[in-house]
């Protein structure tokens, strides 16, 4: 283990200790009111975060202004440039965020002034940028107006997605897919530099859930409105999405069900894809928590956390939003990335 590896490694357990447990989800999903969801947080990484029923998305934008202080302090204990760069590429992931609400905004005919309330990065260089473009000029003028920023190509693949589909669903997988994509190129590099073969299947193993499912969602989609994609779109399993592509829509959920991720498929496509989505989340999670078992500490521990931790994020701003809206605990549970009803 490397002397950088070594200083980071107690940082990364003692957060790995602060992440969400079954436990601790199953009391957040039983929790009658803010007090009781408070209570449930304390001891994890997400105590202290503001919490109201009535605004589950400024929830959200709080648990992940929390995960962001949390790259920022790993990113305090590395110095080589590559980790760094790992960590600033996780941190573009929740910046996608960002850029997908005012996009979003821009692509549904809406004042951006209605979204800058709920952006996380208010000050950020890229986000102050795209929100100027699309006032004074709109999507035409990202392409040059974005050269120079590292998610410039991923901004500009999810818009030429949108303008083939017109579906700003695909729009946010687009970029999903395109920032998980950066990020498992990064850390292959990383990984043939630490240890050839062995750190490259972990990443892999780690990333590829979201980044399949995400993808197989996208090329349904776009069987479903009739659409030619004119842009690739990036999968750990090309030759599915191929096959997707060229199927009919009645052959999607059986394709679906032959794959990694398509344990428990309903028969009806859009309920089939909602749980494929939930299905990659779960098996991310299953995975990256299997990652801390292992021995010794390694470059995939870190992308494990911050996996960890994103997910947890997600799962918070789940189950707010399902309460706020009134859904049994029991349907709010079948969103989570934890799988709280054994099979």
């Amino acid at each position: 283990m490397s002397s950088e590896m070594i200083s980071i490694a107690p940082v990364v357990y003692y957060y790995r200790g602060q992440s969400l447990t079954y436990e601790r989800v199953l009391s957040l999903l039983t929790a009658e009111n803010e007090d009781e969801i408070k209570n449930a947080l304390k001891g994890t990484w997400l105590e202290g975060i503001s919490v109201d029923l009535s605004k589950p998305e400024a929830v959200e934008r709080e648990a992940y202004k929390k995960y962001l202080q949390v790259l920022d302090a790993l990113r305090a204990h590395v110095n080589s440039m590559d980790m760094r760069l790992l960590i600033e590429v996780m941190k573009d992931y929740v910046r996608a965020r960002d850029v997908m609400l005012l996009l979003r905004a821009k692509a549904s005919n809406k004042p951006i002034e209605e979204v800058e309330e709920y952006l996380i990065f208010t000050e950020d260089p890229l986000i102050s940028t795209l929100k100027t473009l699309l006032k004074e000029r709109g999507f035409e003028a990202l392409a040059q107006g974005l050269k120079g920023f590292r998610m410039a190509r991923d901004i500009e693949y999810s818009l030429e997605l949108f303008r083939s589909t017109n579906d700003e669903k695909a729009m946010v997988l687009a970029l999903d897919v395109a920032l998980l994509n950066a990020l498992l190129r990064l850390t292959n590099r990383i990984g043939k530099k630490v240890n050839v073969g062995t750190s490259r299947i972990e990443f892999t193993k780690l990333l590829c859930p979201r980044i399949d499912t995400l993808s197989f969602v996208m090329a349904a989609r776009l069987v479903i409105e009739g659409i030619e994609p004119k842009t690739q779109i990036p999968s750990c399993h090309p030759e599915v999405v191929s096959q997707i592509l060229q199927s009919k829509r009645d052959d999607i959920v059986p394709i679906l069900r032959r794959t990694p991720y398509g344990e428990g498929l309903p028969d009806d496509l859009y309920d089939a894809l909602g749980k494929l989505l939930v299905n990659g989340k779960r098996i991310q999670r299953k995975r990256a928590e299997a990652v801390f078992a292992g021995y010794p500490f390694r470059p995939s521990t870190l992308v494990a956390l911050m996996l960890l931790y994103r997910l947890d994020a997600e799962d918070i701003s789940t189950i707010v939003s399902g309460k706020r809206l009134g859904i049994d605990i029991s349907k709010i549970s079948e969103m989570l990335s934890f799988e709280l009803i054994k099979k």
